[in-house]
């Protein structure tokens, strides 16, 4: 099981998530914790759950900040353009990995530093 852990202190910001990845023997580990900035602010987001899930989620969250016409400069955005990519993946890999008897799962943190 991996995990993310997001704390809001007085003072900043804490993201936790482990880097461990195991399949039987084998071991690697993975960034879970991705930083996006801009001139004005900064988007955190942590991830935990299953891997391939989780890394096409980003690739299209990536893809999404890249293009120029975006604007997600509240909180409530990111989690609906996050949201966005997660149902994409959804649509296309849920049923796959479950008859591959795989539980499709993710869970994201995210945060807007000004």
């Amino acid at each position: 099981m991996t995990y993310c852990l997001g704390m809001h202190l007085n003072k900043g910001l804490i993201l936790l998530a482990d880097t461990c990845i195991s399949s039987g023997a084998h071991r690697t580990s993975a960034k879970k914790i991705y930083t996006y900035q801009n001139t004005r602010k900064n988007l955190f987001v942590a991830t935990s759950g299953l891997r391939s899930v989780r890394d096409k989620a980003i690739t299209y969250f990536d893809e999404l900040l890249h293009k120029e016409d975006h604007d997600l400069t509240r909180m409530y955005q990111v989690a609906s353009a996050f949201g966005k990519c997660l149902r994409k993946v959804a649509e296309e890999d849920k049923k796959p990995l479950e008859d591959a008897g795989y539980k499709f799962d993710t869970h994201a943190l995210n945060e807007i530093i000004h």
